[in-house]
């Protein structure tokens, strides 16, 4: 039989927007700060029972990688501090994973500063962004909705992924991406796709955006089917406009989302074709979440390793 996890009735606060560096540094250089901190924000468990029955506490352990460990004040038996969390899978310590989250939550990317930074190897900066993205893709697929519906506009653009190295040479393979974005909000979908032609976007569409809505799109030949599948379809000559100059059919809101994941492949987040998919749904995320990624991302944690 484990130990148990002690469940509280409890209303989990938000972290607040305006949480700083600073903020982060004073926290991280105590662990029992750090500590208090995950407890309150529902990241580690705020109380373990004892297989035996009795509550266990947190003590100080000089063999523990942490320097602490729940331990049973009845039977003496000892679990690690990160007991079924987040952190528990690691070696690293708590406060340089704290330090990380934050990093990641404001885009901080660079590999020299974190490893500088986090005193952490190349390979492990790179297995935590990926381990992030697959956070981000888990919690995508668990609470992405259909968007769009009667009265709302929604967007539909492909793109090409894929330049010339430095402008000349061999020009690289690249990957064609559907996007769709619900006008007035900041629900953006990116979906890798291995062409663009009708039949493979129209499932597509179906299946993300809810009858009734109104699509814009350029003029695409592969966009002829859509009306045929119930939507109110309108499109703009690009060619000639950027809005349509009659009824303001125009599709820069889901331009405006290639363009920042450009930016961050540019940037050279996103070399790696394999990885290009879990990068456009980071960037998916990122603007969903934009108001407040520390807490978004401490939230989908949260979900992933509940531990209240």
């Amino acid at each position: 039989m484990d130990h148990t996890i002690l469940l509280e009735p409890l209303i989990i606060p938000d972290i607040s927007a305006s949480f700083l560096l600073s903020d982060l540094f004073q926290l991280s250089s105590s662990l029992e700060n750090t500590i208090d901190w995950l407890k309150h924000y529902g990241l580690l468990p705020r109380g373990v029972q004892c297989r035996c029955g009795s509550i266990m506490y947190v003590g100080t352990f000089t063999d523990s990688k942490d320097n602490k460990k729940w331990r049973c004040r009845a039977c003496k038996t000892t679990c690690s501090l990160r007991y079924e969390s987040f952190f528990k899978g690691s070696n690293l310590s708590i406060p340089s994973q704290m330090q990380f989250l934050y990093f990641w939550s404001e885009d901080i990317q660079s590999h020299a500063f974190l490893e500088k930074r986090l005193q952490w190897s190349p390979n492990t900066v790179v297995n935590w962004k990926n381990f992030m993205r697959d956070i981000c893709i888990e919690d995508l697929i668990i609470n992405q909705e259909p968007i769009g519906g009667p009265g709302r506009v929604v967007e539909i653009d492909e793109s090409k992924f894929g330049r010339r190295k430095y402008n000349r040479g061999r020009l690289l393979t690249g990957q064609w991406v559907f996007g769709i974005y619900e006008q007035g909000t900041d629900n953006v979908l990116i979906i890798p796709v291995p062409d663009r032609s009708g039949a493979t976007l129209l499932p597509i569409i179906q299946r993300y955006a809810l009858p009734g809505t109104t699509i814009h799109s350029d003029e695409w030949a592969a966009y002829n089917v859509v009306p045929a599948a119930g939507y109110d379809h309108h499109t703009v000559n690009h060619s000639e406009n950027f809005v349509d100059p009659i009824d303001g059919t125009h599709t820069q809101g889901i331009e405006n989302a290639w363009g920042v994941v450009k930016k961050r492949q540019r940037r050279g987040q996103t070399t790696n074709p394999e990885l290009l998919e879990s990068h456009l749904i980071e960037s998916c995320w990122r603007r969903k979440n934009k108001g407040n990624i520390l807490n978004s991302i401490v939230k989908c944690i949260r979900e992933l390793y509940p531990v209240v």
